[in-house]
């Protein structure tokens, strides 16, 4: 059996200086973890390490006048990335120590990359420390930060997107912002680019992990943030749900002679990948006209109507691989297309282009349920709010079908608007009339 002194050589040399590490070593800490705020992943070339990954967004935390002063001492480094081995250095207490790191971890504002101890098989010491908000970290214990603000600010200015879409956001430099603002907004900015410039599609948490590491942590400030300079999420390739194509009808899919799927089990209503819709190059069944609705729950309340009709959900602004896929069965179906969404200047847009597309495909398209006079308060009429207006400017100068230009004057006129829910939920047969 090895001696005691024989084993401190398994150990960085810092924890020789620490004897009470024997009695609290870093294996119990990875223990007392909560698996429910912190995710393990296997990295390294063989999986033999292990990162410690927040599943929530850093929460303030309250810490006595000790760990501040610790956590000073840490942070006063201004290294992003620092070594374990660095920070326990800078603490007498190494329990004191370990103990804040986890509430740090628990609490989102770091990750901690685990390496495994050669010579003794599942166990692992703490490597690295990588902090996350770092700048607003600082200011929550009171660090000054005077020249955070600048150095984020260059960042922005120096940021040039390769999408022109982002162009607007570039240019959205707000210095009276603090600078953890700015440093997360800049990080949102550079992660869409990227996710633009690679083609990718996928929901709001997979986009959220993309960006900020987390997958809960993108949120509703960041949706309207993005929103008030024109970025539509759907339009990057990121839903709320998962990615697919949702149909449903009376239909069955072919694909090189082959059934592909039955109309049994499309008219339930699917989810499918839009590359397998491009494969479709035949259909038989009873489907009369093609509907395409902005709202999901109306989807799947016209789903279980029993009419010959082909009714699919578009999500918002869709995305290229939605259009392709959608106008490539449009192509095959060559049947009338009726289109419903929101009574409001972002659903008379999105009908524009999902109408620009039926026509595309060969198929003749009018609008469906978005009459002027269900302009109500009655259906929960909203007011509209500034980017309304200017919606309802730039689509004064677009040629409209008649019942979507009358339903333009009546918004205009009432300053109202109504969610499509309101038309179809709640409202008995009457409103699932033709």
């Amino acid at each position: 059996m090895p001696s005691r002194r024989q084993e401190t050589c398994l150990l960085p040399a810092v924890y020789s200086s620490h004897p009470q590490l024997w009695q609290n070593p870093m294996s119990s800490w990875l223990a007392r973890i909560s698996p429910e705020l912190v995710e393990r992943l296997p990295i390294g070339a063989r999986g033999h390490h292990l990162l410690l990954q927040p599943t929530l967004a850093a929460t303030p935390l309250l810490l006595p006048q000790a760990d501040q002063a610790l956590l000073q001492r840490w942070l006063a480094l201004r290294v992003m990335r620092q070594r374990w081995t660095t920070l326990l250095a800078q603490s007498g207490d190494a329990a004191q120590a370990e103990d804040l790191l986890r509430r740090l971890l628990e609490c989102g504002w770091c990750e901690v990359e685990l390496h495994a101890e050669p010579g003794r098989p599942g166990q692992w010491e703490p490597f690295w420390v990588s902090w996350r908000e770092v700048y607003q970290l600082r200011s929550l214990i009171g660090l000054p930060d005077a020249d955070a603000r600048d150095e984020v600010v260059q960042l922005w200015r120096g940021w040039q997107p390769q999408n022109p879409q982002l162009q607007a956001l570039a240019a959205s430099l707000a210095q009276r912002l603090q600078s953890s603002t700015l440093e997360r907004r800049l990080k949102i900015a550079q992660a869409l680019d990227g996710w633009l410039t690679a083609g990718l599609w996928g929901t709001e948490r997979q986009f959220s992990q993309y960006a900020l590491g987390r997958s809960k942590a993108f949120g509703e400030a960041d949706r309207r943030w993005l929103a008030e300079f024109g970025i539509a999420l759907e339009a990057c390739g990121i839903s709320r749900h998962t990615p697919h194509v949702f149909l449903s009808g009376a239909l069955t899919l072919y694909a090189a002679g082959q059934p592909l799927l039955s109309a049994a089990l499309l008219q339930s209503g699917l989810a499918l990948a839009p590359e397998a819709l491009q494969q479709v190059d035949a259909v038989r069944g009873t489907v009369q006209m093609v509907r395409i609705v902005e709202n999901l729950s109306v989807f799947e309340v016209l789903t279980r109507q029993a009419e010959p009709v082909l009714t699919i959900w578009v999500p918002g602004y869709p995305h290229r691989r939605w259009l392709a896929a959608v106008g490539h069965l449009l192509a095959v179906l060559r049947l009338p297309v009726q289109v419903a969404c929101d009574l409001d200047p972002a659903g008379v847009a999105i009908a524009l282009q999902v109408g620009e597309l039926a026509g595309q495909a060969g198929c003749a398209w009018q609008p469906w349920r978005m009459q002027a006079d269900e302009l109500t308060l009655a259906h929960g009429g909203q007011p509209l709010k500034e980017e309304d207006q200017q919606a309802l400017a730039r689509l004064a100068r677009l040629p409209l079908p008649p019942m979507l230009a009358d339903l333009c004057a009546a918004m205009l006129e009432r300053q109202l608007k109504v969610e499509q829910e309101a038309l179809f939920i709640g409202h008995g047969d009457e409103g699932l009339s033709g």
